[in-house]
């Protein structure tokens, strides 16, 4: 009986572990800082095609949502609305948390005209990370990011 006793609190202690551990990151600055929203906004303002869209991007961790909305300067395009999938949120929880978001730049940027940018804001309990990435060429994580979250 008190071996069951003893497995079922183990049992009990490991669960609260995991599940309290997904919303924790120590490469954000301390370990009681948590990734709690991401809003990503790829413009396509002056990028000379009409097939290529701008997307707003809203991901909130905290309440395990997404939205994303897909607009073309073309009226002959039609815009979209879409959600990621919880396995695309989960990835990109997990990327931010492996990343060290303190060493990245503010600012990323080309010498080549008529690109796209994208600004990123990442909300974590105790901070804001902003990044503007014109030509959207910036360090890892962000190609990472662009991949799951746009979709062209």
């Amino acid at each position: 009986m008190r071996i069951c006793l003893y497995l079922l609190i183990c049992i009990i202690v490991a669960l609260d572990s995991c599940s309290n551990g997904q919303a924790k990151n120590s490469n954000i600055g301390s370990a009681s800082d948590t990734i709690v929203k991401i809003e990503m906004d790829l413009s396509a303002f002056g990028v000379e095609s009409d097939d290529f869209p701008s997307i707003s991007a809203m991901l909130d961790f905290s309440k395990d949502t997404s939205i994303c909305v897909k607009s073309f300067y073309s009226p002959a395009n039609e815009g979209t609305t879409y959600s990621l999938t919880k396995s695309e949120m989960n990835s990109i929880l997990k990327l931010l948390k492996i990343s060290d978001l303190e060493r990245l730049k503010k600012e990323y940027t080309m010498n080549i005209s008529d690109q796209p940018s994208s600004k990123i804001k990442i909300y974590t309990t105790k901070k804001v990370f902003v990044i503007d990435d014109y030509g959207l060429e910036g360090d890892y994580p962000l190609q990472e990011l662009y991949k799951i979250v746009y979709r062209y």
